[in-house]
């Protein structure tokens, strides 16, 4: 939907106002700005345009093909449950605003600015600590260079 990373913030009721160009793509490519948002850890939020989480409850309501079919149905319920602890459904407002929960944004430290970034089905939103962190920890090895030189990076 958007290429690298873009700022965002969370004020004081607990709204992430989106920067205007991701209001506008989300618009351009979703008529409904209906809007689930959640964590699978608490420390990071989710931000999926509706479309897209209906598109993961599918897939997590499909029976499994492995051969452990109640490991991975507990699996997924156990996704399923943690998606829906820290989660809720919104809608954006006018002003290009959501509310992350409560209880979500107190675990994932979400208040000032944050970082977003646009991953496959769903913007990834991070404190500003959190995602530095996240930098860090995700420098790429000389090994990592050497496959993204093969990808043609």
């Amino acid at each position: 939907m958007f290429r690298g990373v873009q700022t965002g913030n969370v004020d004081d009721k607990g709204r992430l106002k989106l920067p205007a160009s991701v209001k506008r793509r989300l618009k351009d490519l979703y008529s409904q700005l209906d809007i689930f948002v959640t964590s699978l850890d608490g420390e990071t939020v989710k931000v999926f345009p509706i479309r897209e989480w209906e598109l993961v409850e599918d897939r997590l309501a499909d029976k499994s093909k492995s051969s452990d079919q109640a490991q991975t149905g507990a699996v997924k319920n156990r996704i399923l449950f943690q998606a829906n602890r820290f989660g809720a459904e919104e809608t954006l407002d006018g002003q290009g605003r959501l509310l992350v929960p409560s209880a979500l944004r107190e675990s994932a430290d979400m208040k000032g600015a944050v970082k977003i970034q646009w991953q496959s089905n769903h913007m990834l939103v991070m404190s500003e600590a959190r995602y530095n962190d996240a930098a860090e920890q995700n420098m790429l090895t000389a090994d990592d260079l050497a496959h993204a030189a093969d990808l043609g990076l």
